[in-house]
């Protein structure tokens, strides 16, 4: 039996941070060591009281810490969850009972840091909120930026518009200041943006199949169809995008995206482009921003950078593993 390997889900649940860690456990290719939250579709308070709530919904919390992020994020500017599409309390209409499991005394942040050490080399980092906790272990510890294995996070449009603003994605806007942090660390980093998620939609027939699945997957079902129903209040056409749960199927096989390598910088200082993801490809065969020696050097931290949906069907996949692992309630 091939020993399944470590990662660390680092969410703001919300709900498709929800359906993408029943997701990660459907798959059967994760020994979870922890789940990280971080404050982004809510404030930190409220979103690590439902990762708490998840993870007894999941019947891991006896095995799986969550720990709890930092308060605020590290951008001075201006912040606004996303109740409007999660609900005012993240989880839809959902009221999910808290978990027995004792309060970790570890941040989300020291644990990264913890883990990163244990597993130096193996451990997969999948983000899928704002990334104040990589930020922050990061100015803890640049050498974090060596040790972690695989780093795929969720967020930034590197040729689509955004979807908080213009050319904007929410993750990178929410703390732009902790994305260009970790950008520029020479972290190996796979970027699942939205020219890849919004390529990958959960459509009627999906919900149905999931409604069809049994008690273990309703709870995913009345989640999605909250959120396909926000998605119709917003100027929808009756889909929604699997975000997160992109971004962890990408973990596992990047046949989901297509990809190119290249640079991301964030944009930081501008409240008119805030959040705005810049992507320089690699194999553009010329020099960028010469005039800027400081900010040419920059564009030699690179990763994977999604440019759209990949060969393999992940909204199949997703429907067809999310009910592996039943939920309780």
């Amino acid at each position: 039996m091939t020993a399944r390997t470590p990662i660390v889900l680092d969410s703001d649940p919300g709900i498709d941070d929800a359906v993408a860690l029943q997701y990660l456990l459907g798959t059967d290719l994760w020994d979870l060591k922890a789940y990280t939250s971080v404050g982004g579709n809510l404030p930190a308070a409220a979103t690590y009281a439902n990762a708490r709530a998840l993870t007894r919904a999941l019947r891991i919390d006896a095995d799986v810490p969550v720990h709890r992020g930092t308060g605020r994020p590290l951008s001075r500017l201006p912040y606004r969850e996303a109740s409007a599409f999660h609900g005012p309390a993240g989880l839809g209409d959902e009221t999910l009972p808290d978990s027995t499991a004792p309060h970790p005394t570890e941040s989300s942040a020291q644990a990264l840091l913890r883990l990163s050490r244990e597993y130096e080399g193996e451990l997969t980092l999948c983000a899928t909120g704002p990334l104040t906790n990589v930020a922050v272990a990061l100015l803890e510890d640049p050498d974090f930026a060596r040790r972690i294995g695989r780093f795929v996070f969720m967020g930034g449009a590197a040729h689509v518009p955004g979807n908080i603003t213009p050319v904007a994605e929410f993750n990178i806007w929410a703390d732009p200041d902790a994305a260009e942090i970790v950008l520029s660390s020479g972290i190996p980093f796979t970027m699942v943006d939205l020219d890849a998620s919004h390529r990958w939609l959960f459509r009627p027939a999906d919900l149905a199949a999931l409604e069809a699945a049994g008690p273990g997957a309703a709870l995913a079902a009345r989640l999605m169809r909250t959120y396909m129903d926000a998605y119709t209040r917003h100027g929808g056409d009756g889909t929604c995008p699997l975000h997160d749960p992109l971004a962890v199927g990408v973990c596992g096989d990047e046949a989901f995206i297509e990809a190119a390598e290249g640079a991301v910088v964030v944009e930081c200082a501008s409240e008119l482009t805030r959040g705005q993801t810049v992507f320089v490809p690699a194999a553009a065969h010329r020099v960028h921003y010469s005039e800027s020696p400081a900010l040419t050097a920059r564009l030699g931290a690179t990763g994977r950078v999604a440019l759209g949906p990949g060969t393999r069907d992940f909204s199949r996949d997703f429907v067809a593993t999310l009910p592996r692992w039943p939920a309780v309630g």
